[in-house]
């Protein structure tokens, strides 16, 4: 289940008050230590293949180098959990974890746990067991053909935690199939908000937004302007539209947009993949933004309900009642998609008209 989501989620009242703003969105751009304009600040990092970025009000500037301690922390965390560093924790699991039980860091064993707890409650359709599923898919070097059906039978053996052991007592981890390998494309950025919004508070911060490639974000407290910090939810074939704004305070969002894409040898396809089949995701739901406290929550289950489809997104979103959900819909006789708001998610979004 690889995640490619650009720009989802636009910080509304917050362009308003940026002098570096592109298209109405905030601009991404490389920038140094702390820059503010008005009444925000704001300082980030690239990692893990997008921006992360923390945004606070001016008056709070006496945090700027919690601020930084936090950008640190993403830093380190990615070391930790890529894929593409031969010295990473996790790269180290994967060769080693089919021979013998591999001793894990106490906070990445519980993003395991984790892991498989929503492997469990969405019937598999989050996996984070799918390190080769992605790599015959070409998801580490970009798109290029599609597989064959017997790479996708092969790969497939190794997926679900029922080929994974997990030694609580120890913190240790083992594979029972040489073909299963982790991946934590569909979590890890939502695991390093949780991470670092911890970090945050700890030192003090009470207000300020934290984002992952504007798809996935952490609101903590309010802006002096709003009760919350208020962000809106784009078209997700236009995204140069809004469709929603939605009010967040002390929540996590996390938006999941099946994004078309051409290999050779087959039709054009998402590019997420159902773990159950080793295809591309399809069907009429467009895309799936999840709120709940947990950003590492949230983004697994804006992923799983993409993949899952609407009706069991719903009748997840019926069972875990605190949980909310905006899903978009295509339309057969329009491009303006339908949007059906779940749960909590009531009490904070806006459809735009």
């Amino acid at each position: 289940m690889h995640h490619s989501r650009r720009d989802f989620l636009k910080p509304r009242s917050i362009a308003q008050f940026l002098s570096t703003v592109t298209g109405g969105e905030l601009d991404l751009r490389p920038m140094a230590n702390i820059a503010h304009s008005g009444m925000l600040c704001r300082t980030g990092v690239d990692s893990m293949a997008t921006r992360f970025e923390i945004l606070f009000e001016a008056i709070d500037l006496e945090h700027a180098s919690t601020a930084e301690k936090g950008l640190e922390q993403i830093l380190e965390l990615e070391s930790q959990m890529t894929v593409y560093r031969e010295e990473s924790e996790l790269l180290a699991i994967n060769r080693s974890a089919h021979e013998k039980f591999v001793e894990v860091e106490p906070r990445l064993f519980e993003l395991f746990e984790l892991s498989r707890m929503l492997w469990e409650e969405t019937a598999g359709t989050f996996d984070i067991t799918l390190h080769e599923l992605l790599k015959i898919w070409g998801v580490f070097k970009g798109p290029t053909r599609v597989p064959t059906q017997e790479e996708i039978d092969t790969a497939l053996q190794g997926r679900g935690f029922d080929r994974v052991e997990l030694d609580s007592s120890n913190r240790a981890v083992r594979f029972k199939n040489p073909h299963t390998a982790f991946n934590l494309a569909a979590i890890g950025k939502g695991y390093a908000l949780d991470r670092v919004s911890e970090t945050l508070i700890e030192n003090g911060m009470e207000h300020f937004l934290l984002h992952g490639g504007q798809s996935s974000l952490y609101a903590k407290g309010a802006t002096t302007w709003e009760q919350g910090w208020l962000v809106e939810l784009l078209h997700p074939l236009d995204h140069a539209t809004p469709v929603a704004k939605i009010l967040l305070k002390n929540q996590s969002l996390s938006t999941s947009v099946l994004i078309p894409q051409k290999l050779r040898g087959g039709p054009v396809s998402g590019h997420i993949l159902d773990p159950r089949t080793g295809l591309p995701v399809e069907g009429n739901l467009l895309s799936a933004s999840v709120l709940t406290r947990s950003a590492a929550v949230a983004e697994a289950l804006s992923t799983a309900f993409l993949v899952m489809g609407l009706d069991k997104a719903l009748e997840y979103c019926e069972n875990h009642p605190r949980l909310g959900a905006v899903l978009t819909l295509s339309r057969e006789d329009s491009t303006t998609p339908e949007i059906r708001i779940i749960g909590s998610a009531l009490d904070c979004v806006e459809v735009l008209s």
